[in-house]
């Protein structure tokens, strides 16, 4: 009898595991993956920004803040770097042009559209240029709508007296 019930059981435990199995496999992730990076003033920005900024710079798009900008914990207690590291994680900027020889970061451009004038925008807007001008990162805002080609040559120029 306890034979009988050991198989019984066994073979219970091996349903279960399949069913568990199968349904897994069934359920797709809740993801998929977006038709472009960049929408189409980025991209249009980009294209402009490659052209004229040449083999001297290299242009990174939609960069962590945390990729570049390293939070300090010397001197501050776990709560203070916790809640700084917090402030920038998932925060990005437009793009990044760095060295190209050193991936230097040299200067951030925020391209700035509508959304700019809500309120919660300007905040952000007035933190990043805080933090970029205190860890020494020039910031340049660029308008939707611009002429992103004109843009991208007034950048280069400002790059031209780069170090």
């Amino acid at each position: 009898m306890l034979q009988f019930f050991l198989i019984i059981l066994a073979v219970v435990v091996v349903v279960v595991v399949l069913i568990s199995r199968i349904s897994h496999r069934e359920k797709p992730l809740a993801f998929k993956q977006r038709d472009r990076v960049m929408n189409s003033s980025e991209q249009a920005l980009f294209i402009n920004l490659q052209k004229v900024l040449g083999e001297r710079f290299i242009i990174l798009s939609k960069v962590r803040i945390e990729d570049f900008v390293e939070v300090v914990r010397n001197g501050f207690d776990q709560r203070k770097v916790y809640g700084n590291r917090a402030r920038i994680k998932s925060r990005h900027v437009d793009f990044l042009i760095c060295e190209a020889l050193t991936t230097k970061p040299v200067l951030a451009i925020e391209l700035d559209g509508n959304s700019h004038y809500r309120q919660d925008r300007r905040e952000r807007d007035n933190f990043v240029n805080e933090l970029y001008s205190s860890i020494g990162l020039r910031v340049e805002h660029v308008l939707v709508g611009s002429d992103f080609e004109n843009e991208a040559f007034r950048i280069r120029d400002s790059l031209i007296t780069y170090q």
